[in-house]
């Protein structure tokens, strides 16, 4: 039976990576500006992008997701679309901070890379990462919000910086301005090779859930729901 793997991201609109042999892309897909349209746009979306490839929901066999920073509607969507397929079709998942596959696209290769994100509040959100002899990219920490003034101390400082909004650049100090990269979208490939080493595949359903447990922007605030009015 034909089988795949696909690395799904939806922390910032949608984007999609399929190969079906290691190594042997066969499709990278972007869709931008979603916004609150997320969840009734992305199985339509997915399914589409799927047929270009010759491939069913149901022959994706292990599913990489990009975990996050990112939106708490698109990213709940996203997960839980990809629980539901493997739900079907018996496939794994495993999670990979979506920052990792921004950090992987920064050109050159610099010692440390910061991932930034609009943290609001006046804030900026950094996932840093810091290179590791052989190339690989391990992430320091939690991200972590900051004031942009904050982002220029030494044990913060990165040589080089990635994002996907532009406008996060005009909130950075100046002393960080030549060391950014806007990223036109987020490299869902980068996902899909996310070494093993680093993101191993989980071994049972707790691990999964673990592992697949989103990264929110900003969490989420839940608030008491109103009392409904008696009917007149």
């Amino acid at each position: 039976m034909t089988s795949f793997h696909a690395a799904l991201d939806t922390s910032w609109g949608f984007s999609l990576a399929l190969e079906k042999e290691p190594g042997q892309l066969l499709l990278q897909e972007q869709l931008t500006a979603v916004g609150r349209e997320s969840d009734r746009l992305l199985i339509p979306w997915l399914t589409h992008c799927l047929e270009k490839a010759g491939a069913a929901l149901s022959e994706v066999k292990r599913w990489t997701l990009g975990i996050g920073p990112g939106s708490f509607a698109g990213l709940r969507c996203g997960i839980a679309a990809a629980k539901g397929a493997a739900l079907a079709s018996g496939a794994v998942l495993r999670g990979v901070p979506s920052a990792y596959a921004l950090a992987r696209a920064v050109p050159g290769e610099p010692a440390s890379v910061g991932v930034l994100h609009d943290g609001r509040c006046g804030e900026l959100l950094l996932t840093r990462f810091l290179r590791q002899e052989g190339g690989s990219l391990l992430m320091e920490g939690e991200p972590a919000p900051w004031k942009p003034s904050q982002l220029e101390e030494p044990e913060r400082l990165c040589q080089a910086y990635g994002l996907l909004q532009p406008e996060v650049a005009e909130l950075c100090p100046d002393s960080l301005r030549e060391r950014l990269f806007v990223l036109p979208q987020l490299p869902a490939a980068e996902l899909l090779h996310a070494p093993e080493s680093l993101f191993p595949w989980p071994q049972d359903l707790q691990e999964q859930e673990r592992s697949v447990e989103p990264l929110y922007v900003r969490q989420a605030v839940f608030v008491k729901p109103a009392t409904l009015r008696a009917p007149l």
